[in-house]
């Protein structure tokens, strides 16, 4: 089985997510799986940072902790990074320039900086002379990358400097070449989709017919818009940066208000700008989709960092009673069909629906096989204007079984279409007498219960385990292979992993757990969100195993912790 970890590492500035891209890509080319995360401070330049790749021949959607092959660009990848790197593994870097002297026998000294002069003139060629000196040590066709350059880059002389570059890095590993792996090129390889999570969510949400985004920037949700934004014009999209959270919010209502799918996206700090714009779409029953990346907080807390702090927050923000969505990616695949799926519940059901991203999905890329369009079928609320022709009255807010009434946009027909921030009769006009506002409540909150028994709960495992762990969002695929990785080591767990999260699926979850005695909630946060909503209705109690220093759980260190507890 091939399962080999590179980690690319370097200062802001140096070509890292250039340089990460082509690799992974490549890789991909050759028929491999590949997953990358990227960790990196919040500076334009400077710092360090790394972007670390898992390369397997089966799928693959998690982290390891210890490297195959280390490339540093910097000093501080050498004094740090090298403690991650396994016991008969290989360290690339550039000692004249970095003047690392380090005496290390896994230490390849590599002439990075004179590669790059001699073949581009620049030192920012380094990068591409090491890639190219990756691709022997990994037993890879060179060409695989420099047909990377020629696509990646427009302008042919940086293209050939580039190849150029690598080339001559390549050249240079002879002695050294297939050390790690090796990966030949699988012949008759499908052909896969390498992206991240916010690329993922962006061509999800252009699959579900989506025409409408307006977003102020904020990390790590901007990759969204500015993904959204390349596809403008061949998709028939309109993007707008708005001035502020709270502008891009109420424009996105107004865009679904006026008939077509809008969205809007953020982190949790944009997000809670939002909230009063999230409160009017529970009165007046507009459809949104809201994507909120989260990152660590509170405040600006940890711009470029991951957490799963933002559920309870989702789940309650706006004031007042009325029925939202939360719904929570655990990697590309779902952040595209989810993202979909979101229009159709906001459409369906006529609320705000919240896809839970964070930093870890929205950054990290991802081998995905191509997307089926046929499982995002188009589902809509609004009446047909023949329909609405016919009718001797429209009431907007009917009282119905469902809770959902009949839409309409304005302009569709003869109708009078009223939509009001204040508590309304049927057909819109505002109303303040018990009887009314008690039969509104009552009609939205109907909505709820169809949606969560349409909800569906994810199970792996061993169901009949004594011990149950529980997780949601992008915790996910990371503890699926620790409970694999315990079960050869003769430890079985239940488990219990959601991704459609509120209205929280209460018989779905307790028929999951049933069997399971004792109950563990991982979560990449310091409460245990999950766990309170779990408990708020099941009533059972959960013993918490979280993380919030604002990197992404790692395979190894969660078998540790959970052979620890449940020994």
């Amino acid at each position: 089985m091939t399962d080999i970890s590179i980690r690319l590492a370097g200062a802001a500035g140096q070509g890292l997510q250039s340089a990460g891209k082509l690799l992974g890509k490549a890789c991909v080319r050759a028929g491999y799986h590949v997953f990358a995360v990227q960790d990196s401070m919040s500076r334009i330049r400077g710092g360090h940072n790394f972007f670390q790749f898992r390369i397997c021949d089966t799928p693959v959607w998690a982290m390891k902790k210890q490297v195959d092959l280390l490339v540093t660009l910097d000093r501080e990848g050498v004094e740090s990074d090298i403690s991650e790197l396994k016991f008969d593994g290989i360290a690339i870097l550039d000692n004249a320039t970095l003047k690392a002297d380090i005496q290390d026998s896994r230490v390849i000294d590599v002439p990075l900086r004179q590669i790059a002069m001699d073949t581009g003139k620049k030192p920012i060629f380094s990068t591409s002379a090491a890639m190219g000196f990756t691709f022997s040590v990994l037993g890879l066709d060179i060409e695989l990358l420099t047909k990377q350059f020629t696509e990646r880059f427009k302008d042919e002389a940086v293209a050939k400097a580039n190849s150029d570059a690598a080339r001559e890095g390549f050249a240079k590993a002879v002695e050294h070449a297939g050390k790690v792996g090796p990966l030949p090129t699988i012949a008759n390889a499908p052909k896969r989709l390498f992206l991240n999570g916010n690329e993922a969510a962006a061509l999800g949400a252009i699959s579900a017919n989506m025409k409408f985004i307006s977003c102020y920037p904020m990390s790590p949700s901007t990759g969204i818009i500015t993904y959204i934004a390349g596809k403008e014009a061949e998709c028939g999209i309109i993007t707008e940066q708005a001035e502020d959270e709270i502008a891009a919010a109420n424009q996105a209502v107004g865009a679904s208000m006026a008939g077509v799918r809008a969205m809007t996206a953020s982190s949790g700090g944009g997000m809670a700008l939002m909230s009063e714009t999230i409160s009017l779409c529970g009165v007046a029953e507009v459809p949104l989709v809201i994507v909120n990346c989260q990152r660590g907080g509170p405040g600006t807390g940890l711009p470029t960092r991951t957490e799963q702090s933002d559920l309870l927050f989702s789940t309650f923000t706006g004031h007042g009673d009325f029925p939202r969505a939360v719904l929570a990616p655990t990697n590309a695949e779902e952040a595209f069909y989810l993202t979909a799926k979101a229009f159709n519940i906001a459409d369906r059901y006529q609320i705000p629906v919240i896809v839970l991203s964070d930093q870890h999905i929205a950054d990290s890329f991802f081998t995905v096989d191509p997307y089926n369009l046929d499982k995002v079928p188009t589902e809509t609320s609004v009446v047909s204007t023949k329909t609405l022709e016919q009718m001797a009255e429209y009431k907007r807010y009917a009282i119905t079984d469902s809770g959902i009434s009949p839409r309409s946009y304005p302009g569709q027909s003869k109708h009078l279409m009223l939509t009001d921030s204040h508590e309304h009769y049927e057909t819109g006009h505002i109303a303040d007498d018990p009887v009314t506002r008690n039969a509104m409540v009552e009609k939205r909150g109907r909505k709820t219960a169809k949606l969560s028994a349409s909800y569906t709960v994810q199970q792996n495992g061993s169901a009949e385990a004594e011990t149950a762990v529980i997780s949601w969002g992008s915790t996910g695929d990371t503890l699926k292979e620790a409970v694999s990785l315990l079960k050869n080591k003769g430890v079985h767990l239940n488990h219990v992993h959601l991704t459609e999260v509120w209205p929280f699926p209460t018989r779905q979850f307790e028929q999951a757990v049933e069997k399971s005695s004792r109950l563990i909630a991982v979560e990449g946060n310091a409460t245990g969100q999950l766990a309170a909503i779990a408990t708020q209705h099941t009533g059972k109690k959960f013993e918490l195993l979280p993380k919030y220093d604002g990197r992404p759980f790692i395979v190894e260190d969660l078998v540790d912790a959970l052979q620890e507890v449940v020994k």
